[in-house]
């Protein structure tokens, strides 16, 4: 019988090439989102007054105080980021900015409704564009400076994810 495995929720791999290192803060952040792990979000985020996360080109918030709040709402639901395409720019592998862009479908559920048999979810099929910048106090860890969401379509019960 094998084993269990182990959740990854390390915030450093080991050995991924400077392409991969940008590109694993994005993973890191959305499972931090999804497995409710609000030190390995913040290990993707930068989490002072620089931040800044946009939606739809028509809200941006400013700054980790104003943005932790919105996406630490989503905790209290399940939620699973399908994230695909990401395309990483990074001028060269001692560049310490870079930006990408992915593709992402989000389910949100509540809870109570995650195994019933009609769907009460809210989806969302979203372009991501992010600017980054390495940390160079953790180690050249990769950490999200911009996070600008474009909602391509949705469906479903919009007030799971926004309470009226």
């Amino acid at each position: 019988m094998s084993q269990p495995t182990t959740r990854t929720t390390s915030t450093k791999l080991p050995g991924l090439t400077p392409r991969e290192a940008v590109a694993d803060a994005l993973h890191r952040c959305i499972l931090g989102i999804d497995t409710n792990d609000l030190t390995l979000l913040e290990s993707a985020i930068v989490t002072d007054a620089s931040t800044s996360l946009t939606i739809d080109n028509t809200t941006t918030i400013e700054g980790w105080e104003s943005v932790q709040p919105l996406l630490a709402r989503t905790f209290a639901l399940v939620t699973t980021h399908v994230v695909t395409n990401v395309r990483v720019e990074l001028k060269d592998d001692d560049a310490d900015t870079a930006s990408l862009s992915a593709h992402a479908v989000a389910y949100h559920m509540k809870p109570e409704d995650a195994f019933v048999e009609r769907d009460a979810s809210y989806t969302a099929g979203t372009l991501y564009f992010m600017d980054l910048v390495s940390d160079a106090g953790q180690g050249g860890l990769w950490k999200i400076k911009r996070w600008e969401i474009r909602r391509l379509w949705t469906s479903g019960d919009r007030t799971v994810v926004h309470p009226e």
